[in-house]
């Protein structure tokens, strides 16, 4: 990459060579050249700076790498396409139905209060009546047998 600061210092060279006779105009480019030296300077540090640290996180990553093999005791390699899909067969999961709300346990209510369709375990039921889950009203039930 080429160096910042040997640009400034080139035009730092032209505008001495210049021999500017109008001492404002001279004050300003000179101000304009030190401002052109200072970013060059701090944008050379933080090249630095960035350079260190790469080289400090490949050494962590290396660490790292190590570590889990040590702990894992295996090597593998992860493709980003299939992260998830050997934990996909361990569970049979449906997102848009969590619960099977058919079983013969939950009973099928609308809430008075917040109008929701709520589904109730019958071991929730007391005496015909259940809290709705989703605003704490008391629901009542008819022809519920209590066993």
């Amino acid at each position: 990459m080429y160096d910042v600061r040997l640009k400034v210092s080139y035009v730092k060279g032209l505008a001495e060579g210049l021999e500017i006779q109008d001492d404002k105009v001279k004050k300003l480019l000179s101000e304009m050249i030190n401002v052109l030296d200072e970013m060059a300077e701090t944008i050379n540090d933080l090249k630095m700076t960035i350079d260190d640290t790469q080289e400090y996180v490949e050494c962590i990553d290396e660490d790292l790498g190590e570590l889990e093999e040590d702990f894992y005791d295996t090597d593998y390699e992860v493709d980003d396409d299939d992260e998830f899909d050997d934990y996909e067969d361990d569970y049979d999961y449906d997102s848009d139905d969590e619960f099977d709300f058919d079983d013969e346990d939950f009973l099928e209510a609308d809430c008075p209060k917040c109008h929701e369709t709520v589904y109730i375990d019958k071991d929730f039921v007391d005496d015909g009546k259940a809290e709705c889950p989703n605003c704490k009203a008391v629901i009542e039930f008819e022809d519920i047998e209590n066993e």
